[in-house]
């Protein structure tokens, strides 16, 4: 859905990728590793624009971002980022901003808006939460608030920057869960990831960032039978089979 062509970018007149070239498939959890500094969020942020790329080319749906409006690219790709600001209002009008896409301004919702907000609370798990005040909330319901509102935002992928930050152990299975229900919906996924054996148990495909260029990007034993990860982390990675499927255990 979301391909790259010799894609760099980066901010403040600094280059951080160099010549990306890669894809991100409909439908499957693509996860971005790498080393920190190595361009991760500079990579996501690109995809929406917040740091635009300086050149070579983005393609949402074989069309160029730069030929989509602001409300036509929020329409394909939704983004949560990693640091938010949390605001004193309810659950439900925190997920009604997914719909800003949809609307004109001045913006009122309608009965179609509030509808797909409320879905997309009740699959979060959060309907009963809908008057809340958000930032009422702990740090997973927020996540999850984020990613409702992601939901309501009705578009084809959602970008997720280390969704898993300052969440504990239940919340982030959790999460993953809801993640991979994101896909079986038949979103593309990306994620920015720290936690490699977490990447690689949901990833269909993982890529590889080193210094801002992509050294492999595959399925995750593609990518481990590459060797690239050592590379990036200079780390020893392992591969161990568990009841739970294949766990990466990284070591010096």
């Amino acid at each position: 859905m979301i391909q790259l062509k010799n894609v760099c970018a980066g901010y403040e007149g600094k280059e951080v990728l160099h010549n990306i070239c890669v894809n991100f498939p409909e439908g499957k959890i693509t996860a971005i590793v790498g080393p920190n500094g190595c361009g991760k969020s500079t990579l996501i942020k690109s995809l929406v624009r917040i740091n635009p790329h300086t050149s070579g080319e983005i393609f949402v749906k074989n069309k160029n971002i730069k030929d989509y409006s602001s409300k036509e690219l929020a329409q394909q790709i939704a983004y949560v980022a990693q640091n938010k600001q949390i605001p004193d209002i309810s659950v439900l009008k925190m997920v009604l901003h997914g719909r800003f896409p949809y609307l004109s301004y001045p913006r009122r919702y309608g009965k179609e808006d509030l509808e797909i907000a409320r879905q997309a609370l009740d699959w979060a798990g959060l309907s009963d939460l809908e008057n809340e005040l958000v930032s009422h909330l702990s740090g997973g319901m927020q996540q999850k608030v984020y990613i409702a509102m992601a939901l309501a935002q009705d578009s084809q992928a959602i970008l997720m920057d280390e969704p898993t930050t300052y969440l504990d152990i239940s919340h982030q299975l959790r999460l993953m869960e809801m993640i991979k229900q994101l896909a079986e919906k038949g979103k593309t996924v990306v994620l920015v990831l720290h936690d490699l054996s977490q990447a690689f148990r949901i990833a269909d495909e993982v890529i590889v960032l080193k210094e801002g260029s992509a050294l492999s990007a595959g399925t995750p034993l593609q990518v481990f039978e590459s060797g690239k990860l050592e590379e990036a982390f200079g780390v020893t990675i392992e591969r161990v089979e568990t009841k739970s499927g294949w766990h990466y255990i990284s070591q010096l």
